[in-house]
């Protein structure tokens, strides 16, 4: 590829079409990249990085060339020495925007070990070896449910559900209902939970128990939003043992800016909502719920994360300008930046990558190629990646910009930006 140079590159980028997804006048996706929307098609995600399953592509010497092929063949010039050492050769990071209608599944991701583990076991089900931690930044807002809620918030809710009984026996939920000691309330939660999902398989039963749920829930004046929830999802899914993690789960709410980190074990599901999201490199999902796909319920099992806490809201004041949103993630580190027209800044890398995403306005992207100055506009919608070999890079901004840049963090605070 003797026509990759230094310089940055338009990312041509893959749409999903997942069932969830928003459709018509409603889909942010063909509305942020300028196209007509086809007819009742679901809009999902938006993918941006280089993903075997959907890489986004890049043009060289007037020829589209998948990113994925453009790491594996020059990897030091594309992701740099650092990154190539830390994540043996492989793009770091995946770039989404994900578009909701309705839920997603229920669903954890594994730790690098397990990851390794699954995929060495269960390749069709667990596509690669890597691990899955993610960020998801609300655009408008976002519904979603995450992790554990605090065990005195289960148990609350545990003793507003008698149908559990028939479900999974009395003495399982009366250990949670009247549990004083909050260690031990931990550990009767975790076994009410595990028996919910391992006796999930008896449809007769889970039936009966959702049935009742519904019914009782039906003719309630006012209800919580767990409550509320339930009664929407059960419209879209039926009897599905997701339901009744609506009861043991945090209900988040995310207004524009704010964001959530997941990491590995963390169980959850998007509700509804526009987001970008950002993830280590990989697909690997174990589901738990509101879905019809396979449900791994033993790996899920061994994987589940406890943590009994509230969820924790990144950029909980909705700052503007510039804010990054810092995660215990090595693999990614996203900034949303929000500019003035008429300003401009130089970035510099130090030999790592970067992928942009413009939300609205226009970016100039300028550099130095063979001595001489280059430029390249990118509008709303538009994508670049700037492999790690260009070392600093100008932006303008003609107008307002919004926009979202990601590169992979380091401790030596080698991205700097200069007015």
């Amino acid at each position: 590829m003797t026509g990759f140079t230094p310089r940055p590159y338009r990312l041509y980028n893959k749409i999903q079409y997942y069932g969830w997804g928003t459709k018509n006048e409603k889909a942010i996706i063909p509305h942020l990249l300028g196209i007509e929307p086809e007819h009742d098609k679901p809009y999902a995600e938006l993918w941006i990085g280089a993903h075997p399953k959907a890489s986004s592509e890049i043009e060289i010497d007037g020829n589209r060339v998948t990113l994925d092929r453009v790491v594996k063949e020059l990897p030091t010039e594309s992701l740099g020495e650092f990154v190539c050492g830390k994540f043996g050769g492989r793009f770091p990071f995946l770039l989404k925007v994900l578009s909701a209608a309705r839920a997603l599944s229920i669903q954890a991701h594994p730790n690098k070990d397990q990851a390794v583990k699954l995929h060495a076991a269960r390749p069709d089900l667990y596509v690669d070896d890597n691990h899955k931690p993610e960020i998801a930044i609300a655009i408008d807002s976002l519904d979603a449910i995450v992790g554990f809620r605090p065990v005195r918030e289960v148990q609350s809710n545990v003793r507003s559900l008698p149908g559990l009984s028939s479900f999974v026996g009395r003495e399982t939920v009366d250990d949670v209902s009247r549990a004083s000691d909050d260690h031990d309330l931990a550990e009767h939660i975790k076994t009410l939970y595990s028996e919910i999902m391992t006796r999930s398989e008896n449809v007769e039963r889970l039936s009966d128990c959702i049935k009742d749920i519904e019914n009782r829930l039906s003719q309630l004046t006012a209800r919580t939003p767990e409550e509320s929830e339930f009664l929407r999802q059960y419209e879209s899914y039926g009897i599905d043992v997701g339901l009744l993690s609506l009861f043991f789960f945090n209900m988040v709410h995310l207004e524009p800016g704010q964001a959530i980190f997941t990491d590995a074990g963390v169980p959850h599901a998007y509700l509804k909502g526009n987001i970008v999201e950002c993830m280590a490199n990989s697909d690997n999902v174990v589901r738990a719920g509101l879905t019809n796909k396979f449900k791994d319920v033993g790996t899920l099992l061994e994987i589940l994360k406890y943590d009994f806490q509230k969820c924790e809201i990144l950029n909980s004041s909705r700052q503007k300008g510039d804010v990054t949103y810092k995660t215990k993630a090595e693999e990614f580190e996203v900034s949303h930046h929000v500019k003035v027209g008429g300003s401009y800044e130089t970035w510099t890398t130090n030999r790592s990558p970067y992928v942009v995403l413009v939300l609205d306005g226009t970016v100039e992207v300028n550099w130095t190629e063979g001595g001489a100055e280059e430029s390249i506009a990118f509008s709303k919608g538009d994508s670049f990646f700037v492999p790690a070999f260009l070392s600093e890079f100008r932006l303008k901004f003609r107008d307002n910009a919004d926009f979202f840049s990601v590169t992979v963090p380091r401790g030596d605070n080698q991205h700097e930006r200069k007015n």
